[in-house]
C-alpha cells in the first residue's frame, strides 16, 4: 500500500505540467517516457507500465490508446509513427521500432534512418520477447505468440505464431 502511494506521488511530481502524461494510471518509477522536441506523444486513459519500460518519441508521432498495459522491459522507439490501439497488452520484453539504421556501401550511416509506420490495433495481446519492426501492421483482436518477429501485416482476429527452423552446425 505504501509503495502504491509513493509511486502515485512520485509520478505526479515527475510528470507535472506535461499534459500528454495526465492519463497515466500506474507507472513504475523505473519506467522512462521521453519526448523529443519535434515529436508528438499521446497517451490514453488508464495507461499502465511495469519496471524498466522505455517509451521514446524521438520524432514523428507516438500514440498509445486507452487501457494499454506494458509489462516489464518493453521498449517503443518512434522516429516516424507508432500507434497502439486501446486495450492492448504487451508481455515482458517486447520491442517496437519504426526504423532501421540506413546503410550505404556496406556501412551503417550514423544517425540516418529508414522509417515506416507501425500500427498495432485494438485488443491485441503481444507475447513475451516479441519484436515488432518498421512497417508492421497488427490489426484488431490478434494474439502474437511469444518470441515472434513481426514485419508485415497480421490480419484481424488471428493468432500469429512464428516457427523457427532449428539449425545446429559446428563452428568450423
Amino acid at each position: 500500500m505504501i509503495r502504491k502511494i509513493f509511486r502515485l506521488l512520485y509520478n505526479s511530481i515527475r510528470f507535472v505540467g506535461k499534459p500528454c502524461y495526465r492519463n497515466l494510471l500506474a507507472v513504475a518509477t523505473s519506467a522512462k517516457i521521453e519526448k523529443g522536441r519535434k515529436a508528438v506523444l499521446t497517451i490514453g486513459k488508464g495507461f499502465r507500465a511495469r519496471r524498466n519500460v522505455e517509451i521514446n518519441a524521438r520524432a514523428g508521432r507516438l500514440t498509445i490508446g486507452d487501457g494499454v498495459f506494458f509489462n516489464s522491459g518493453c521498449i517503443l522507439t518512434a522516429r516516424e509513427s507508432i500507434t497502439v490501439g486501446e486495450n492492448t497488452i504487451f508481455g515482458p520484453n517486447v520491442l517496437v521500432y519504426d526504423h532501421d539504421h540506413k546503410t550505404e556501401n556496406g556501412r551503417v550511416l550514423d544517425n540516418q534512418y529508414v522509417c515506416a509506420p507501425v500500427t498495432i490495433g485494438k485488443n491485441v495481446w503481444i507475447g513475451a520477447g516479441t519484436i515488432i519492426l518498421k512497417g508492421a501492421e497488427i490489426q484488431d483482436n490478434c494474439v502474437i505468440a511469444a518470441g515472434s518477429v513481426v514485419t508485415g501485416t497480421v490480419s484481424a482476429g488471428s493468432v500469429f505464431v512464428q516457427k523457427r527452423e532449428k539449425i545446429i552446425k559446428p563452428l568450423a
